[in-house]
């Protein structure tokens, strides 16, 4: 029974990779909402793990050219931007594409402090794209479902370096265990937001697949649904959306004005709704850096919680992201360009 929950569990997680990132993610690693509710019909074959003894090895290691800058604040990297990354799930086994271990996010922190990096908060990026200044080099670190093991894992993390961050939760889920994954509770997500890492939306309970007007199945947020009209089907996204407002403000006393879209979808009479239900910053899974000429109600974020990504991976998609050129050498490489520049001085 044991082997068949996993595999379950397995299965859940990889539902809805292929729509996400089939065409908007640009980076070759993939995102996905890891919930239980209907999902995307997508793979069947279980993911690869590794041990997490390979994990710490690999997450340690930063490049030659990157480690030159290694402990330099100061350092300018971009200006003027915001680089949003997505994350999900922690657990020491990890699953491609999903999953990473606790150990790879610590070092991920730890290399955006050491590259110069800078966490904001929610409330700086609201004011950023008002046209207030913003910090070199910012960074948004984001969660979505709210699964508890962002509390267990993440939480000590930021709390430890100071870092801020964001958790979208799908509210109707809280302090809920769905199949194998636990969601936090509020008591816990009071917690994290005393230390500055608060809940936002991620609907109260849309987070789900549907058969939409087109006879398609895909993200409800997308529809109508077959055989609803379009005001029904926008009474419908403003009650769930409007619902998840009133119950994180309710619970937390905190405003909510902030949605990350399931699936990192949805068609323009979703975002009508959302706006009309109070949401003034929406964010998809495009790839790219935030600026202050972003529409704030389809904001890009790129996708850090893969196994595939290393801590100088992430800073390399990072650069990408808010289109710094970005030419990182091999050791090797580096000294073969220097032994060709004295060698041209002799010519």
């Amino acid at each position: 029974m044991k082997k068949i929950a996993a595999l379950v569990t397995v299965v859940v997680l990889l539902l809805s990779l292929t729509l996400i990132y089939g065409k908007s993610y640009s980076f070759r690693h993939q995102d996905q909402g890891i919930n239980n509710a209907g999902s995307s019909p997508a793979e069947t074959a279980g993911p690869e793990t590794r041990p997490v003894s390979s994990i710490t090895r690999e997450t340690a290691t930063i490049t030659p050219a990157l480690a030159t800058t290694t402990g330099n604040p100061a350092k300018i990297i971009y200006q003027n931007k915001v680089v949003a990354l997505i994350y999900h799930h922690i657990d020491n086994q990890e699953i491609p594409g999903l999953v990473i271990s606790p150990q790879r996010f610590r070092h991920h922190l730890d290399m955006l402090r050491a590259q110069g990096y800078r966490a904001i908060n929610l409330e700086e990026l609201r004011s950023f794209l008002k046209g207030e200044p913003i910090p070199d080099n910012a960074v948004l670190i984001t969660f979505d479902d709210g699964y508890e093991s962002v509390y267990r894992y993440a939480l000590p993390e930021l709390r430890e370096k100071q870092m801020p961050a964001v958790s979208f939760a799908i509210v109707g889920y809280a302090g809920q265990k769905l199949g194998r994954l636990q969601h936090y509770d509020w008591q816990e997500a009071r917690e994290m937001a005393a230390a500055g890492f608060i809940t936002q939306s991620h609907t109260y309970n849309m987070h789900s697949y549907g058969l939409l007007a087109n006879g398609r199945q895909g993200p409800i947020l997308s529809g109508p649904l077959k055989d609803q009209s379009a005001e029904d089907f926008m009474n419908m996204v403003y009650q769930d959306l409007a619902r998840s407002r009133e119950e994180i403000e309710a619970h937390l006393q905190q405003p909510v004005y902030a949605l990350a879209l399931p699936y990192g979808a949805a068609g323009p009479l979703a975002i009508q709704a959302a706006a009309r239900a109070g949401f003034q910053l929406i964010f998809t899974t495009q790839a790219g850096a935030i600026t202050r000429k972003s529409n704030p109600l389809s904001l890009p974020r790129i996708n850090a919680g893969s196994p595939a990504v290393s801590p100088s991976e992430l800073d390399i998609i990072i650069r990408k992201a808010a289109g710094v050129e970005t030419t990182v050498l091999t050791r090797s490489q580096a000294q073969t360009k220097i032994s060709g520049k004295k060698a041209n001085k002799k010519i």
